[in-house]
């Protein structure tokens, strides 16, 4: 299978990555943090991502258009979780009885007119094989993946700093990991 390598900056660009996607196959972006491998949020797509990118069929985060999106998983946002994901990078994982759930809503560029687009969920793990380090340029990625991923958004060199994660469980914050807007994550939490 060929594949196809893309200035973020082509015309028409958003509507090409939108025909991939619709037709449950990954394609390798810049998201709102680093480089990730997208693909609907489905069972098909899931499947194939894991047997290319992450074997240990580990969850993924999901990017989302918006908050309203979270009814996809029946899960309501609470207050806490409202004000956390207006925030630029920031991950939160909400652990439920029943389920548990990672996303983050990108505030910017192409991957957040990507979501406006096609109103839907996106998995959305890094641009590497499991265990290696992340993809921070577009032949880095197409190394990982070659023709196992049919388009490649050639975003430029990315070296950013990661998301700040926070887990939220019976209503109680932890922060996982201290990333981007870290600062703002915990102005929030002195507030609750």
């Amino acid at each position: 299978m060929a594949f196809y390598i893309k200035s973020i900056e082509e015309k028409g660009l958003i509507d090409f990555a939108t025909d991939i996607l619709l037709q449950n196959k990954p394609i390798c972006a810049p998201t709102d943090t680093i480089y990730g491998v997208l693909a609907l949020d489905n069972e098909e797509a899931l499947n194939y991502i894991y047997k290319i990118r992450r074997p240990s069929k580990k969850p993924f985060l999901r990017l989302l258009p918006d908050i309203s999106f979270l009814g996809y998983y029946s899960l309501v946002p609470t207050d806490k979780v409202y004000e956390l994901s207006k925030i630029d990078g920031v991950s939160i994982i909400l652990k439920a009885q029943d389920k548990n759930l990672g996303f983050r809503i990108p505030k910017k560029g192409f991957i957040k007119e990507l979501l406006d687009k096609l109103q839907k969920p996106l998995l959305a793990p890094s641009c590497n094989k499991e265990g290696e380090p992340p993809a921070k340029s577009i032949e880095e990625a197409v190394r990982y993946f070659q023709d196992e991923i049919p388009l490649y958004i050639d975003g430029g060199f990315i070296d950013s700093v990661a998301s700040s994660i926070v887990e939220i469980e019976n209503d109680k914050i932890s922060i996982v990991r201290e990333g981007m807007s870290i600062e703002k994550v915990k102005d929030i939490l002195a507030r609750f």
